[in-house]
């Protein structure tokens, strides 16, 4: 669990104002008052919001609107340079059909990406819907209900003749809620699947990252591909917010601890076999029943495996001072009917040999996961794969006793905490605008 769930702190942004010309701008012929954009613009320095871009969009008939804006907007009070206010020609084919819409949402779009493409991490885009053709004031929200401009807001501008009491003549229109409640969505059955770099995906396309999501969902993915040096790496920046337990479990998988390994294991089945991924439910029971062969056969020898193969040479030479015996019992034992190989890297039929020469305990219990483990043999070298298994209870069932009998059970998944956290930070953060 997070200690601190907080959301990240409030920055202040610059807006990046994107609108089509209409003919009521910049100033309504019929009413002699602001139109929609220099309202807008208006409404944005009152609330203390830094200009930094004006992006017109115009038609051929609305070019000298656009111009007359972009002069307005330079004199007092806004004093916004014409440097920063780009008029942008339409497509020849919505100037033609003004009231076509498939036409006005590309054109929204393209001015959208040139005004992703000055912005900083701190901007916003807003987005006039109150000017143009009703089509061209669509295009906006169309583009970011799509997710297009995922950092944005929607405006709308009130006609002062239609104005109501109590009313903003300013208000945003924003349907950027809805598209945040289907990505959050997305991205809660992301993580329902254990899918955490999918999830990772899908939160930054949606503006939705923050440093600790990106730590945890970074954190996810690397401990899941056993990539642990990667995983501490990864949630390192945020250790002060987590749970110190999973920095002591980390650092134990990266030293590689036997018993941490072992759990780690089983609980990465667990996920596999959940997400119905069999053949690699099955890589896993592999990894487990290796590495507590491994822990067994180190402890009854008390003697380093080697992990080089410069290393095997000695191994061996340790074998035959300390433990000759059995090194005679090695050289008469037999794998279905082929003689053992003692001279390099330690193989499963070695591991067993030895264990049964010790009369190990547990050597019946992980002996039973050989079925299993051949099974993946197979899958692997002939090429197949696997829809069903209806033994997965027993696999997992055999797996406990083993980690049972190093004092190693566990009934909390890491991973079902870390799921955990994460949605807690999502809660925390679907109730905030998004921000640039």
């Amino acid at each position: 669990m997070l200690s601190n769930p907080d959301c990240l702190p409030l920055v202040s942004m610059a807006s990046i104002i994107l609108s089509f010309v209409g003919n009521q701008d910049p100033v309504s012929d019929a009413t002699q008052t602001d139109g929609s954009i220099v309202s807008l613009v208006r409404h944005l320095r009152d609330k203390g919001q830094t200009i930094k871009r004006v992006m017109l969009l115009h038609t051929r008939d609305t070019r000298d609107r656009a111009e007359l804006t972009q002069g307005w907007l330079a004199d007092d009070p806004f004093c916004i340079t014409s440097n920063l206010v780009d008029l942008l020609p339409v497509d020849d084919r919505l100037s033609d059909d003004p009231v076509n819409v498939t036409l006005a949402v590309q054109a929204a779009r393209r001015g959208v990406e040139d005004a992703i493409a000055l912005c900083d991490r701190t901007d916003v885009l807003e987005m006039n819907a109150s000017s143009g053709t009703p089509v061209m004031k669509s295009a906006w929200s169309i583009l970011q209900a799509a997710g297009y401009a995922p950092r944005s807001r929607v405006w709308q501008v009130r006609n002062p003749k239609e104005q109501r009491e109590g009313q903003a003549r300013v208000f945003e229109a924003n349907v950027q809620v809805l598209r945040r409640e289907f990505d959050i969505r997305v991205i809660k059955q992301q993580l329902k699947d254990y899918n955490f770099n999918g999830a990772l995906v899908s939160l930054k396309a949606a503006g939705l990252e923050t440093p600790i999501l990106d730590a945890l969902l970074q954190y996810g993915h690397r401990r899941l591909s056993l990539d642990f040096r990667g995983a501490r790496l990864a949630i390192a920046p945020v250790q002060s917010v987590v749970s110190s337990s999973w920095m002591a479990e980390i650092k134990e998988l990266e030293q590689r601890q036997a018993i941490a390994l072992l759990r780690e294991a089983y609980f990465n089945a667990v996920t596999e076999l959940k997400n119905h991924k069999f053949s690699d439910f099955l890589v896993r029971v592999f990894q487990f029943q290796e590495k507590a062969l491994q822990h067994c056969v180190a402890e009854r020898l008390n003697l380093a495996l080697p992990v080089r193969y410069d290393d095997t040479h000695l191994f061996w030479q340790l074998m035959q001072a300390h433990h000759s015996q059995m090194m005679d019992y090695l050289e008469s034992y037999r794998f279905n009917s082929y003689a053992l190989r003692l001279d390099g890297f330690l193989s499963r039929p070695v591991y067993v040999a030895i264990l049964t020469y010790v009369e190990h305990p547990l050597l019946e219990t992980v002996d039973q996961l050989n079925q299993f483990c051949d099974q993946r043999n197979r899958y692997v070298h002939q090429f197949e794969g696997i829809s069903e298994l209806s033994d997965s209870s027993t696999i997992l069932g055999t797996m406990r006793e083993v980690l049972t009998y190093f004092k190693a059970e566990s009934c909390t998944n890491p991973f079902n905490q870390l799921r955990q956290a994460i949605l807690e930070q999502l809660e925390a953060i679907a109730s905030y605008h998004p921000r640039c």
